[in-house]
């Protein structure tokens, strides 16, 4: 019985690090949480800017990147937990900030919701 119990957890295992790793476009496209398809872009040619996403009209938005004490849920903070890469197509979601930065290439927002597209099929 421990054995059909241990092997059981072996294979779940395997199963959720091989999904994990996938990304699809269409699954991206299905996703409901997050609702814009974007580009992160590398801005830091330009003064104070940094990684950014390119929304598919060219919008630029530049995400605020907060800094904690202790480190947020992913619910509190889902860009905290998710590592930028020049070129890397997202979906996401975000409440434009009042605030103000150096970075002058687009608005500041704080991004609700963040998932890997992987490459775009058009």
């Amino acid at each position: 019985m421990k054995g059909l119990i241990i092997s059981l957890l072996f294979v779940s295992l395997f199963q959720c690090s091989r999904q994990s790793d996938e990304y699809r476009s269409d699954d991206c496209l299905k996703s409901k949480a997050c609702t814009t398809i974007a580009t992160v872009v590398d801005m830091t040619g330009l003064d104070g800017c940094g990684l950014m996403f390119e929304l598919e009209d060219g919008t630029r938005l530049d995400p605020i990147r907060r800094e904690y004490i202790q480190a947020p849920s992913i619910e509190e903070d889902p860009l905290y937990h998710f590592e930028l890469k020049a070129g890397q197509h997202v979906k996401i979601s975000w409440v434009e900030s009042l605030g103000m930065n150096i970075c002058m290439a687009g608005p500041l927002v704080y991004i609700t919701c963040i998932s890997e597209c992987g490459e775009l099929t058009e």
